[in-house]
């Protein structure tokens, strides 16, 4: 590589501006979400039906109807929704961004994570969960898998109250660890319906506060590239990620796990590869990367793997 890129010389009061910028542009977007504009492409009807509402963990975050994940429902079911969205940055990288399930939705996290699978015609979920369960007594993700070794949770009478395919699922922990330091939390579970199995693959990464950054983002990127070695094995596979509303942490993770993976390979087509790439995530869900400090962050991961690659090369 040649001589460092442009947007390492952008000092903080620049790095804030942009992401003034980029707010505004998102505040527009929910200016006319809400402002009933007929056929707007931020329309976000589905999320503010009533039969919906309680399904939404917090009462401003919700998903874009062009880019909702849709449950696979049986006939008759009331509701399709679940507060996620699909996100694509390339044609190899895509990936599913969620809020912390609740009490209520877990059902349908689940099932979701299965019908995802079974449309990527893989037998793996991978699910990187950013988020603690609890921050200063409140809740911020229910927990949504069984913490002892062969309990099983059986998920059938809440998917066909609810009318959700497949019907009848269940999940069994298979195993549990600790890597990378005793940053991340490593568990295999079974999630099975009568006639298929899949094998869930779950990183837990606990020690990132609601919307701060982390202390160090070396378990962000081992996050991320352990993730990356289950992706070069099934590379259909399009991780879920969730923190508790599935935009600050989320976002900020995406963007790491993207850059590390493509954008040194895309580098001469793009001056700023977070701008840009925050543009496109807000594009495919609301707040996206939702802090400036978060922002910031990302310039700092961007210029070390820059300066990681510089030096590979040399």
């Amino acid at each position: 590589m040649s001589s460092s890129p442009a947007f390492f010389k952008l000092s903080p009061s620049e790095q804030r501006a942009k992401f003034l910028k980029l707010s505004q542009v998102c505040d527009d977007h929910l200016d006319e979400a809400y402002g009933e504009v007929v056929d707007s492409e931020w329309s976000i009807s589905e999320a503010l039906k009533k039969e919906n509402v309680s399904r939404n963990r917090y009462s401003n975050v919700f998903p874009w109807d062009k880019t909702r994940v849709v449950l696979p429902i049986l006939p008759g079911a009331k509701s399709d929704y679940i507060n996620a969205s699909r996100i694509r940055l390339s044609e190899t990288r895509e990936y599913i961004a969620a809020q912390g399930p609740l009490v209520n939705t877990i059902p349908h996290f689940w099932a979701m994570a299965f019908h995802e699978a079974e449309l990527q015609k893989s037998d793996t979920i991978v699910i990187a969960m950013m988020t603690p369960l609890e921050e200063g007594g409140r809740e911020k993700c229910s927990r949504y898998w069984p913490s002892d070794s062969c309990t099983t949770w059986d998920f059938t009478e809440a998917l066909r109250s609810d009318g959700i395919f497949p019907g009848s699922l269940s999940i069994t922990l298979k195993s549990r660890e600790i890597i990378h330091d005793g940053d991340l939390i490593f568990s295999q579970f079974i999630l099975e319906s009568p006639t298929t199995r899949k094998n869930v693959l779950h990183y837990y990464f606990q020690k990132w506060e609601d919307a701060k950054v982390p202390d160090s983002m070396d378990p962000i990127i081992s996050l991320s590239r352990e993730i990356e070695k289950q992706k070069l094995k099934t590379p259909r596979i399009a991780p879920i990620v969730h923190c508790s509303a599935g935009v600050g942490r989320t976002g900020t993770f995406i963007a790491i796990d993207y850059m590390l993976h493509e954008w040194v390979c895309n580098y001469p087509k793009v001056n700023d590869p977070v701008c840009d790439i925050v543009t496109r995530l807000r594009s495919d869900r609301m707040m996206m990367v939702q802090t400036v400090y978060q922002f910031m962050f990302l310039y700092c991961v961007a210029k070390r793997i820059y300066e990681e690659m510089d030096k590979k090369l040399k």
